[in-house]
C-alpha cells in the first residue's frame, strides 16, 4: 500500500476515468475497452512529461543547445521509462519527478540569499515522501545543504514545512484512525519480501535468492551487510559535499554537483541494500540524464544504467508473459542476461563511487 499523495491522485484519475468510461461504454464500447486499460497509466505518463519539461527547462538555463533538447528527448524516449510507465503503468515516475525537482531546488539554494529554494526543496521532498517512502534517499543531501547554509531560521522553516505537509496529507487517515493503513505503509512495506534481491540487477543479483536474514560466515546477515555498505557510501557522499561546501561556486556548478550527488544517492541503495526490486533504480534516471548533460563525464554512466534498467524490466516481463512452453529458454537466457546486467551495474557503480569526489567538486570552468 502506498502513501497518501499517490492514493489521492489515483482516486481523482479513477473518478474522471469512471465518468468518461460510462459515456464511452454507451456510445463506443470498443473505445471504452481501450480507455479502461490505459486510464490508470495516464498518471505516470503525465509525470514523465513533467519530468521531461523539467529537464528541458533546467538544461536550457545552464547549457548550450542542443543539450537541452537531447536531454529531454533521451529521457522521454528512454526504453526503460516507456516500459515502466506506458507499458506497465507503474507509479515510479511520480516520486522520480519530485526527487529530481528536490535536487534542482537544492542546487539553486547553493548561493547567497537563496533561502527560499531550500525551503522549497523541503516542501517538494515532503510530496515525494508522501508518494513513495523510497524518496528518503534524499535526506542526506537535504541535511548537508541545510547544514551548509548555517541559518537556524531557514533550517527550522524547512523542517516545519516538511512536517506540516506530511501531517496534512496523512491527516484524513489520522482522523479516521486507520492504524492498519499506517502499519501497511511504515511497517509491512519494509518487512515483507525479506530476500537478498527481488529481480534487481545489483550486487546481490549475482547470487541465488536467499532470505536477507541469512548470515554470511555466521557473522553478519545479508541485510545488515547491505545496510552497513549503504551507510559507508552515504558518509562518503556527505563528506565530499561538506568538504566542498565552503567554496564559492557559480550556480551552474552548484546545480551540477547536487544533481550528481542526487543521482548517486538514488543508485547507491539499489546496488547495496537487500529486498530491492528492479524498479527501485527509476528515480536515478532523470537525475543521471541531467547530470550527463551538465557533465559529459557521466554520459557513459547514464547510458549504462539506462541500458541495464531496460534489460532488467525485460528480464522480469519475460517471466510474467512467457508461456509454459517457453520457460526453459526464458530461464536459460535470463540467467545470462542477469549476470551481464549485474556485472555492468557493479562496474558502473564502482566507477561512480571512486570518481565521486571529483564529480561533486566544483570546477574552475562551467559546463555551459
Amino acid at each position: 500500500m502506498y502513501p497518501p499523495l499517490f492514493i489521492y491522485q489515483a482516486a481523482a484519475i479513477g473518478k474522471i476515468g469512471a465518468n468518461r468510461l460510462a459515456a464511452l461504454e454507451k456510445n463506443y464500447p470498443d473505445v471504452a475497452a481501450t480507455w479502461l486499460r490505459i486510464r490508470y497509466k495516464l498518471l505516470p505518463i503525465i509525470y514523465d512529461m513533467l519530468t521531461g519539461i523539467l529537464i528541458l527547462l533546467v538544461l536550457a538555463k545552464f547549457v548550450a543547445p542542443p543539450w537541452p533538447l537531447l536531454g529531454a528527448t533521451f529521457y522521454l524516449l528512454n526504453p526503460c521509462v516507456v516500459i515502466d510507465s506506458a507499458a506497465w503503468g507503474h507509479l515510479d515516475s511520480i516520486h522520480s519527478f519530485f526527487i529530481a525537482l528536490t535536487a534542482v531546488c537544492l542546487g539553486m539554494a547553493c548561493g547567497p540569499r537563496q533561502d527560499r529554494w531550500l525551503v522549497g526543496a523541503w516542501l517538494i521532498f515532503a510530496l515525494a515522501v508522501c508518494t513513495k517512502l523510497q524518496s528518503i534517499v534524499m535526506i542526506p543531501l537535504l541535511g548537508v545543504i541545510t547544514l551548509r547554509r548555517r541559518n537556524v531560521a531557514v533550517a527550522v522553516a524547512g523542517v516545519a514545512i516538511f512536517a506540516l505537509t506530511v501531517l496534512t496529507l496523512y491527516s484524513p487517515f489520522l482522523l479516521a484512525q486507520r492504524w492498519d493503513y499506517f502499519d501497511f505503509v511504515f511497517v509491512r512495506s519494509f518487512t515483507e519480501g525479506r530476500f537478498t534481491q527481488i529481480n534487481a540487477f545489483n550486487f546481490w543479483g549475482l547470487g541465488y535468492v536467499a532470505p536477507s536474514t541469512d548470515k554470511i560466515l555466521g557473522i553478519i546477515s545479508c541485510a545488515h551487510l547491505g545496510q552497513l555498505a549503504s551507510a559507508i557510501c552515504t558518509l562518503w557522499l556527505c563528506y565530499w559535499l561538506l568538504k566542498d561546501g565552503g567554496a564559492q561556486t557559480k550556480k551552474d556548478e552548484a546545480l551540477r554537483s547536487l544533481v550528481v550527488a542526487g543521482a548517486f544517492a538514488c543508485v547507491m541503495p539499489f546496488m547495496l541494500l537487500t529486498q530491492m526490486r528492479e524498479r527501485y533504480i527509476a528515480p536515478a534516471i532523470p537525475l543521471l540524464v541531467l547530470a550527463a548533460c551538465l557533465d559529459r563525464r557521466l554520459l557513459g554512466v547514464c547510458a549504462g544504467f539506462s541500458l541495464t534498467y531496460t534489460l532488467n524490466l525485460l528480464h522480469v516481463q519475460r517471466h510474467i508473459f512467457g508461456g509454459p512452453e517457453e520457460m526453459a529458454v526464458v530461464n536459460a537466457s535470463n540467467f545470462a542476461l542477469r549476470v551481464f546486467g549485474c556485472l555492468l551495474n557493479i562496474g558502473l557503480f564502482a566507477w561512480f563511487t571512486y570518481r565521486l569526489p571529483v564529480l561533486v567538486r566544483s570546477r574552475l570552468s562551467s559546463t555551459a
